[in-house]
């Protein structure tokens, strides 16, 4: 039994009275909970017992679970669709579940275990609940067991209530990467109107998501980064991350690239790579490379999967974090293609791992041309990955600062614990399958 379990099992009121007596008298109080307060008490400073005294007491369990709840749930009823299906209320939320009501808001509490915030009125701990869980970035980590990855994260999100720090170079750095993206798929709009290109319209937050994991990821020690994906958006990235010349893609539309031993209809294009060294801004090298793959899309996972350990092993890199895999996804493949949880199983083998992959599901909401409720039976595509209990990263497509945050967190944590990380890119596709 947890040394605890006396206050899991206790209502907020009964909480509520015994605070009130303690802080009359703490010998009035069993000797555990005498401990327990005093521990919340040092945890807030010295002057928490004159301060709490002077205030009309708040349900303390209360406010544990008000915290706890929204972190798990949170994602329920954040702002991710950006078509604007998303839901605006959950029962399991609502204040009432953990004894307050509206005369409760503007009463001061003590802010339990959010980070950077000790006490805060509980009309101003909700907004920052809701600005940090519930906004355009959705957070699944509670599924964690280890409790050292739930603080990491907690310690990184909730102080600035999981927005990213951005400067006004950031900023213009994250636009261009926007315009980049559009005006490259409005000039094969224009130039080949007839030619399937699989355009990224509607999902361009993941060429700002790149650009920021490929400069975090060389701040973080990394010195290659090995990509495999789907046709969805793939010649955006070899133009504005791979930086494949556009010379050669252009020449791939005209036809004169294909050897006349190849067969097929015209969509070898969205099947080859490229590789190359890159510089990034503060000056460190690292390797990009984008590989080849065949149409039976997901297949590539465990070929990029096995290039990353061989190239790990051969440059003796133990620790898995000079190379890095990233794996980019669409959201029915995700779900329906059995590669994708034979590779997710893999990853936690000693055998096989690589240290953690970073996989985005570019999630336009329809999988070729079927809806997502006729597509799988579970709420988010991701889910398939809680068999690893990884943390999952829901972001709203047309909030591309949202994604540049997904994306530190997720090489960051991926450096620090050498796990997998999900980021599911909730976006629309503008045109049809094809255009």
């Amino acid at each position: 039994m947890s040394a605890l379990d006396f206050i899991n099992g206790a209502s907020a009121e009964y909480v509520e009275e015994l605070y009130r007596r303690f802080l009359q008298d703490p010998s009035a109080v069993d000797s555990q909970w005498a401990l327990f307060f005093r521990g919340f008490q040092l945890a807030h400073g010295n002057g928490a017992r004159a301060a709490v005294a002077a205030l009309p007491a708040a349900p303390v369990i209360g406010v544990f679970d008000l915290i706890h709840s929204y972190r798990e749930l949170g994602h329920l009823v954040a702002n991710l669709d950006p078509l604007g299906h998303n839901a605006d209320y959950h029962p399991l939320l609502d204040v009432a579940e953990f004894g307050f009501t509206d005369a409760d808001l503007d009463r001061v509490v003590e802010c339990g275990s959010f980070k950077g915030c000790p006490t805060a009125t509980l009309r101003d701990l909700l907004a920052k609940l809701r600005a940090t869980y519930c906004g355009t970035l959705g957070v699944e980590y509670m599924d964690a067991a280890d409790k050292e990855q739930r603080t990491w994260l907690q310690e990184r999100m909730e102080p600035t209530l999981n927005r990213p720090e951005l400067s006004r170079e950031d900023r213009v750095r994250v636009l261009t990467k926007l315009v980049e993206a559009e005006d490259f798929e409005r000039f094969l709009q224009t130039k080949y109107p007839t030619v399937k290109r699989f355009s990224l319209e509607g999902g361009e937050s993941l060429i700002p998501f790149l650009e920021t994991l490929v400069e975090d990821a060389a701040g973080l020690g990394a010195e290659e980064i090995v990509v495999g994906m789907s046709h969805r958006g793939r010649l955006n990235v070899l133009a504005n991350i791979v930086r494949k010349p556009y010379e050669m893609i252009f020449s791939e539309f005209e036809g004169t690239f294909l050897p006349k031993d190849v067969q097929g209809d015209g969509d070898v294009k969205y099947h080859l790579g490229y590789s190359r060294d890159h510089t990034t801004r503060s000056g460190r090298q690292i390797h990009l490379s984008l590989m080849s793959n065949p149409s039976h899309l997901e297949v590539i996972n465990p070929v990029v999967e096995g290039k990353v350990r061989a190239k790990q092993d051969y440059l003796g890199d133990g620790e898995r974090g000079r190379v890095i895999p990233v794996l980019i996804h669409g959201e029915a493949a995700f779900t329906g293609e059995g590669i994708v949880p034979e590779t997710l199983a893999l990853s936690e083998l000693q055998a096989f791992r690589t240290g953690g992959t970073i996989h985005i599901i570019v999630n336009n909401q329809i999988g070729f041309t079927t809806g997502p409720a006729d597509t799988r039976f579970t709420r988010y595509p991701s889910d398939v990955s809680k068999m690893i209990g990884t943390p999952v990263f829901h972001v709203n497509g047309d909030d591309p600062e949202s994604a540049v945050q997904a994306a530190r967190l997720a090489i960051a944590f991926r450096q620090r614990f050498k796990k997998d990380v999900i980021i599911d890119l909730m976006c629309y596709r503008r045109h049809g399958h094809n255009e």
